[in-house]
């Protein structure tokens, strides 16, 4: 029994000392269209506590290079591969679609599906090397590929499965009365009974004995600082064809002139590995805030910073589960916030608008819920490593610039096609393509030419000279890129005018050297120094620092440098000083 004992004591510290140099476990947390500019210079980011706690123990770069364009697809592909577009594929939210002679180069992909990636993930290089990883809603999570999945690798994703039915209101206008005074409502392929009482309604799933009460209660008037996230939602009720899930309802009114009860989307849950159990343990996944019906104005903007609310805390609470099923040394999660919001309440925000700024605090505060629970995750400070990242920052846009309207009146229709920020020239390597390759400089040069001289265009950038510093061309990228004068964005529709005024919204996709496109890193524990402030670096860095970090060998695809050997320097200098 001792000798037993003993053996198990060598085995276990020899374990202990075979480790990698570093992090024990390492927990990164994407924050969609957080920028630095935001971080360090918006007051509405002192509601991030936790991130700046967490820079304050440890470091933060000034800036954070996206790809370009800007946009989240191809910036996170960036960050999970440790290479942009030209070498992983994605270069935009919507790619062409290779291979070229089988697609024209008007066709556009999902970049943010996993089909056309061809780089491997961190997450797999991690499971390769033996270091358990789950990654919990990446971009290009799914389907399930070579580049992102791995043995060792737990992969969830439900934003690029199927979505058999999104965000609804019902009200007693939107369903079917029945002759004993309840209503049915289809979402997705269910009908639901709903029987309205003096104070609540009773949702039941036709199909089944599965139901829930709703009980009403009035809207939240401030925001999440001490109480509960998205605590007036119904308990989640369960289906199970024909895909499982956890639907959440909010009953927002009721009375005499009926009610007003809103539904969470019903999503395909794709994972990796086995996991049925999660809906009837950590409940539903809801994937984005309803957008769509604040537009519509079925909802108001406190029921969205409701259901808002609701998003963060289902993801928090997914992410703790896979935490404690898979106990992974590598652990990635993922927050649509806050760009969900900023694109919305930005602009109206920073010119002023106290109740934008207002609804957009509250949107912070429950961010800053979110990250206190992905924080936990991190475990013992003293082993463990937490990196907070983004993709993108914001920029208020009022004026957008027709590129098919410019192309056409430039004579290039049919030999150039537009891509987000740049123009894709037709040529006969392309299905369809009409411009010989040789001719390809001639209809850049007079692309160029044209656009110069529309309004609101004020920079261009090629492959060529500019391909290293941000990773643009390659097969799946443009071959002119450009940027915009502050105040003026980029539109993809054809239009009689090509400048025209819109109403002031939130956007991204420019330079990625503009410090409003600058994304953010925040990162702490033992291996990294405390309280300084690292200069801009790409976010292709960061895929190389999470190796160096847990010890395994970066494959020859991550093209970044770890931003760990930088030179420091304190956070409390310059006006980026940490709050």
């Amino acid at each position: 029994m001792v000798q037993t004992a003993r053996r198990r004591l060598i085995a276990a510290l020899f374990l202990l000392w075979a480790l990698p140099a570093g992090a024990q476990r390492l927990v990164i947390v994407s924050f969609d269209g957080l920028g630095a500019e935001t971080f360090f210079d918006d007051p509405v980011a002192a509601e991030l506590t936790v991130l700046k706690r967490t820079a304050q123990r440890g470091a933060a770069s000034r800036g954070v290079q996206p790809a370009f364009p800007s946009t989240t697809a191809n910036s996170h592909a960036a960050l999970w591969t440790g290479c942009y577009g030209d070498a992983n594929h994605i270069t935009a939210n919507a790619p062409p679609v290779l291979p070229r002679a089988e697609h024209t180069a008007a066709e556009r992909g999902n970049g943010f599906r996993a089909e056309q990636l061809a780089a491997e993930t961190f997450w797999v290089a991690a499971a390769r090397a033996g270091i358990p990883a789950v990654a919990h809603q990446p971009t290009q999570g799914y389907p399930f590929t070579r580049f992102n999945s791995a043995p060792g690798a737990v992969v969830v994703n439900g934003y690029q499965t199927r979505l058999l039915a999104p965000h609804a209101l019902w009200t007693p206008a939107s369903g079917k009365r029945m002759p004993d005074g309840s209503y049915l409502f289809e979402h997705g392929p269910a009908t639901f009974r709903v029987v309205a009482g003096k104070r609540s309604v009773r949702v039941t799933l036709t199909s089944g004995r599965q139901s829930v009460n709703v009980p009403y209660a009035p809207v939240e008037t401030e925001p999440p600082r001490g109480r509960a996230l998205a605590r007036r939602f119904s308990a989640p009720l369960l289906v199970e064809s024909p895909v499982p899930a956890a639907l959440y309802f909010r009953l927002f009114e009721i009375g005499e002139g009926g009610f007003r009860l809103y539904v969470t989307p019903w999503h395909e849950l794709g994972s990796s590995v086995p996991i049925e159990k999660i809906f009837h343990e950590a409940g539903g996944f809801i994937g984005n805030g309803p957008t769509a019906l604040l537009d519509k104005r079925l909802i108001s903007e406190a029921e969205y910073l409701e259901a808002m609310e609701l998003v963060i805390r289902q993801m928090t609470r997914h992410a703790a589960w896979l935490e404690r099923k898979f106990k992974p040394r590598l652990m990635q999660s993922y927050l649509p916030f806050p760009d969900e919001i900023d694109h919305m309440w930005l602009p109206a925000a920073r010119s002023g608008d106290v109740q934008a700024r207002a609804w957009r605090r509250w949107g912070y505060i429950a961010i800053d819920r979110g990250a206190a629970e992905f924080a936990r995750l991190a475990g013992d400070k003293n082993k463990d490593h937490l990196l907070w990242v983004s993709d993108h920052g914001m920029a208020a846009v009022s004026k957008l610039v027709s590129i098919p309207a410019a192309l056409r009146q430039a004579g290039l229709d049919g030999k150039a096609a537009y891509l987000y920020h740049s123009i894709l020239v037709n040529t006969t390597d392309w299905k369809e393509g009409v411009v010989p390759p040789a001719g390809r400089d001639a209809v850049v040069e007079q692309a160029q030419r044209a656009l110069a001289q529309v309004e609101g265009i004020a920079s261009f950038f090629t492959p060529a000279r500019d391909g290293e510093r941000y990773g643009i061309g390659g097969p799946a990228g443009g071959d002119l890129y450009f940027d915009f004068t502050p105040g003026y964005g980029a539109s993809s529709r054809e239009s009689a005018d090509v400048v025209s005024s819109v109403r002031p919204r939130g956007v991204h996709g420019f330079l990625p050297a503009r410090r409003d496109m600058q994304a953010i890193c925040i990162a702490a524990g033992p291996r990294i120094p405390a309280g300084v402030l690292w200069p801009e670096f790409r976010i292709i860095d960061i895929a190389p620092m999470i190796a160096e970090l847990l010890g395994f060998p970066a494959p020859p695809t991550f093209r970044g440098r770890s931003p760990i050997e930088f030179q420091r320097r304190p956070l409390s200098s310059g006006r980026n000083a940490v709050n």
